[in-house]
């Protein structure tokens, strides 16, 4: 999931000096309980506003960076659903990333996050997700920089896929909408 720009020193000071690092390995903690054949990492330094998904010869990684991790826009249950869509691009089937087969397409991510993710997330570590909270979450992180015209990649002419655009994307998360299965339907990257 990728967002833009980092946070200012002084947010990343205060997000510090809050509970928020206890909070985040907790989260982390459930995540390697419910899926322990990845690896999560926290990369705190880092202030970029940003996840990511990386498949490395037979390592499977989710990291999380700082600048996501510690904004103050963001709480448990869109720190819990990002988690939740990068787990999904290594596990979800159906239409893959252009940039890397190994991985799922963002659709593909969101749909698996939005329904096996959730429940496996649940029912093995006991961690919820309330996603209409995790979309308002970050829909006031979205919606200052993806204005509705324009959306936020780069796709296929004739693509059907919804994670082009935040409004789509979260209109089909909340009616959890299956994603396109058609090859050559997604977005070519983030």
């Amino acid at each position: 999931m990728l967002f833009s720009g980092r946070l200012s020193e002084q947010e990343v000071r205060e997000a510090k000096r809050t509970n928020r690092q206890s909070v985040l390995e907790i989260i982390l903690d459930d995540f390697r309980k419910a899926f322990p054949n990845l690896t999560f990492e926290l990369q705190l330094d880092f202030t970029i506003i940003n996840a990511q998904a990386i498949k490395l010869e037979d390592k499977s990684t989710v990291t999380l960076y700082g600048g996501l991790a510690l904004h103050p826009r963001l709480g448990a249950n869109s720190l819990t659903f990002i988690l939740l869509h990068e787990v999904g691009h290594h596990l979800a089937t159906g239409c893959r990333s252009g940039r890397d087969p190994s991985l799922a397409c963002e659709c593909a991510s969101d749909c698996w996050a939005a329904t096996a993710g959730m429940n496996t997330l649940l029912e093995k570590s006991g961690r919820s997700l309330q996603m209409r909270t995790a979309l308002e979450e970050l829909n006031r992180l979205m919606s200052p920089i993806q204005p509705e015209k324009g959306g936020y990649t780069k796709r296929i002419a004739s693509s059907a896929c919804w994670a082009t655009e935040w409004h789509l994307r979260r209109r089909a998360l909340l009616e959890q909408a299956q994603s396109p299965t058609n090859s050559g339907c997604c977005i070519t990257y983030i």
